[in-house]
């Protein structure tokens, strides 16, 4: 693999080091949803300490739905300019790795050439429509996993891995069976070298403690409506709460609120709720070198 110049990997390792390190923290890690640089800037301000990428967030103001549908070369080129906007390490969506184990290498690469100070990498597989879900065999992810790992030794890197399992999301119909599947990935994933194990679907409360029991690595989930609070998810001892798509889903329902409101009666009450002009213009030059 192409080196990439030393001052690139030892500014990067700095913000890999700092992700590690506040997931490994007493307190949990809550990290919002970015699907854009003003997100990330809104996020920044608001105090967060990381930010997560969405795919489906960004694949959505694309215009196009998720799962790998953009590509590596947009996913990173997206992800550069969010990390461009922040001074906080920001963890890229990197899906299922945009390849196989022989090109996930370069997605690492990429990635952190832009800066970003980690990865999430799914083992869920190829979904079409109206099909069933499926995982992607167990020895194959951790094909998968040993790539991230060399590529990070190839680079003198100390890259984040927050490494993902969708059982919960393809056993929907045995409980049981998919907390096995779960715990049994995740703790494959951590013996394999990732930093974190990442569960979707998952809302329990004595799922959720079953989990951080039994996975020998810190555990992160995706927060849905019926999740206990982040406070009773640190109590639980989860380490991370990530949100995915849910702030840009939120934000196009604003725009739609609005639209309609223009549309079908001409007035602009919805926006009482909105930013200020002065509250965005500063929300802006807050970038750094601004």
């Amino acid at each position: 693999m192409e080196p990439l110049p030393s001052h690139i990997v030892e500014a990067v390792n700095s913000r890999s080091r700092r992700l590690r390190e506040l997931v490994r923290a007493p307190k949990i890690l809550v990290m919002p949803g970015a699907y854009d640089v003003l997100s990330a800037l809104l996020f920044e301000q608001l105090g967060f300490q990381a930010i997560q990428c969405t795919s489906g967030g960004i694949a959505a103001v694309l215009g196009f739905p998720d799962g790998e549908v953009i590509g590596r070369e947009k996913t990173v080129e997206v992800t550069g300019q969010i990390v461009s906007a922040v001074t906080v390490p920001v963890n890229a969506d990197a899906e299922r790795g945009y390849g196989g184990a022989s090109e996930i290498g370069e997605t690492v690469r990429a990635l952190i050439a832009v800066g970003c100070a980690g990865m999430n990498l799914e083992d869920g597989a190829p979904h079409r429509r109206n099909e069933p879900r499926r995982l992607v065999e167990l020895n194959g992810q951790i094909e998968k996993i040993a790539a991230v790992m060399e590529a990070k030794r190839s680079l003198g890197s100390d890259f984040f891995l927050n490494a993902r399992v969708d059982a919960f999301m393809v056993m929907t119909d045995d409980p049981k069976k998919a907390l096995d599947e779960s715990i049994r990935r995740g703790n494959s994933y951590a013996e394999a070298g990732a930093d974190c194990i990442f569960y979707m679907n998952v809302a329990g409360r004595d799922t959720i403690a079953s989990l951080v029991k039994e996975v020998k690595a810190p555990v992160s989930i995706l927060a849905r409506p019926e999740n206990p609070s982040v406070a009773d998810l640190q109590d639980l001892g989860v380490a991370r709460v990530s949100y995915g798509a849910a702030f840009t889903r939120a934000a196009i329902a604003a725009v739609k609120r609005l639209a309609i409101e223009i549309r079908d009666s001409g007035t602009l009450a919805a926006l009482k709720d909105a930013m200020s002009s002065q509250e965005l213009a500063a929300l802006v030059t807050r970038r750094r070198g601004q």
